[in-house]
């Protein structure tokens, strides 16, 4: 879901993670570079951005190597699959991952790599997830000319040499599936950060001495529900039909939502340890929401740093919205309680 305001935009996505190139993305494209670590550039992509017969052997085979992964938009999940390929990798060491700053790839990417089994990295088909720079920018195509110039590029090595090289049937960009809609009022109210566990003051029979010290109170804090809301005009060709079924993480009928809606519920960690439990009834899906306050800044390559929140696991219950009849047409008021993890971003991008 897109909601535009002034100078913002909001998104739902649902917990789905969808290859760019395919739905709910029909205009999306991708771009990846294999680089042997000498002076040779090779384009993959028709051999990693879908699950055929088509695979790239030897991508990244030595610690020198580098794999450049592309798209016309900003993405947060990268997955590898080795499908019909004969290799994951043996003894490739950890992942580095480096973006493309607007002058080269000197800087380093923190990731949840997905496909890690120690000691190596694409030892598994899994996903490889991090946070959206707020400073990555197009133009790779200065750094390199076998680079696209429209493109946000993500660069991967290896901390050693391989043993045996991993194979990639897909080795891709992927996103999530979101409704659009129009935003009315620019209303929307959310809080900026989820609250920290309770201190408990303890005292030497009621007084202050040395003695006296700091425990930590109950859990329960960090994973009550935390409200959002704001309003939405019903139009008469989409929302009227399937905005409430995007709150529900329900299916769509159009063409930017059209597989079965993927619960996000139990994939963030409020302790930083621990996925939050899922819901008892499985009929309850929650959805994810990001909001730039102005996403117009990151269009241009010199524009960069858009600033935003990303509320996860986010119920809305059906008795909490609410429609009223206004001046300028039929108002929705959407209420929600954000169950999940909250966090800064600077594009919008699944990353769970």
């Amino acid at each position: 879901m897109l909601l535009k305001g002034k100078n913002g935009e909001l998104r739902i996505f649902d917990s789905s993670a969808i290859i760019h190139g395919t739905a709910p993305r029909d205009d999306a494209t991708m771009d990846v570079v294999k680089f042997d670590g000498g002076s040779t550039y090779a384009n993959i992509t028709t051999d990693v951005e879908a699950d055929d017969a088509a695979i790239a052997t030897a991508f990244l085979a030595d610690n020198d190597d580098m794999v450049f992964i592309g798209s016309d938009v900003r993405f947060a999940m990268i997955k590898y699959l080795k499908g019909g390929g004969t290799n994951y990798g043996a003894g490739t060491g950890a992942l580095l991952a480096y973006y493309f700053d607007g002058t080269d790839f000197a800087t380093a990417l923190t990731v949840v790599d997905g496909t890690f089994v120690s000691p190596d990295c694409f030892a598994q088909d899994g996903y490889i997830t991090f946070a959206i720079p707020d400073n990555w920018v197009r133009g790779a195509d200065g750094y390199n000319a076998n680079l696209d110039n429209d493109k946000y590029y993500i660069a991967l090595m290896t901390t050693t040499s391989g043993m045996t090289d991993p194979d990639a049937d897909v080795l891709a960009p992927v996103d999530g599936q979101f409704f659009t809609v129009s935003f009315s009022q620019m209303d929307f109210n959310g809080p900026l950060g989820r609250p920290k566990v309770d201190e408990v003051l303890v005292l030497d029979r009621g007084n202050m001495d040395s003695k006296a010290h700091y425990i930590e109170g109950g859990d329960i804090k960090i994973y009550d529900p935390l409200e959002i809301s704001w309003s939405c005009i019903l139009d008469d060709v989409y929302n009227k039909d399937d905005i409430l079924t995007a709150l529900e993480c329900g299916t769509l009928s159009t063409s930017r939502w059209d597989s079965i809606g993927v619960t996000s519920k139990g994939t963030t960690k409020n302790d930083g340890s621990n996925y939050n439990p899922a819901f008892t009834e499985a009929a309850k899906k929650t959805v994810n929401i990001q909001m730039l306050f102005d996403e117009t800044r990151a269009v241009a390559k010199t524009q960069v740093k858009p600033q935003g929140l990303a509320y996860y696991e986010v119920y809305f219950h059906p008795e909490m919205q609410t429609i009223t009849e206004g001046e300028d047409g039929t108002i929705l008021s959407c209420k929600g309680g954000v169950f999940g993890v909250i966090s800064h971003i600077h594009g919008f991008g699944n990353q769970h």
